[in-house]
């Protein structure tokens, strides 16, 4: 009986550690996995009726851009583009767009991104 414990016990120890070590390399290999977040720039620009980002991806994907209204309602819609690896300046024009609210959104095979302006 002593024995069957003995084992029981080195096989909880054993498989605890493993679980434990997987753990440790998903988070270790954190840095692998964010290549497939976009990068989104801090600046939006509203300038002369063009809203300006900058985004900087680390693999390529495929980005889907629209602008709601602050219901939530979709009023434009940019084509989906396929962008490569690196630095990327996002252009949506919005002069057609009546003062008031709106957000930005962007969405990625990963992830959806949104930020608010305000047109005047």
């Amino acid at each position: 009986m002593d024995t069957l414990k003995d084992v029981l016990l080195v096989f909880t120890v054993v498989l605890l550690v493993y679980v434990l070590y997987q753990r440790l390399l998903q988070v270790l290999g954190k840095k692998q996995r964010s290549k497939q977040y976009a990068r989104v720039g801090e600046q939006l620009a509203l300038e002369n009726g063009v809203l300006k980002m900058q985004v900087t991806l680390d693999q390529p994907m495929t980005i889907q851009i629209s602008v709601h209204s602050s219901q939530g309602e979709q009023v434009l819609a940019l084509d989906d583009e396929n962008r490569d690896i690196g630095m990327h300046s996002i252009e949506v024009r919005v002069d057609t767009l009546k003062a008031g609210r709106y957000y930005l959104q962007m969405q990625t095979p990963a992830e959806t991104y949104s930020r608010y302006f305000e047109l005047s």
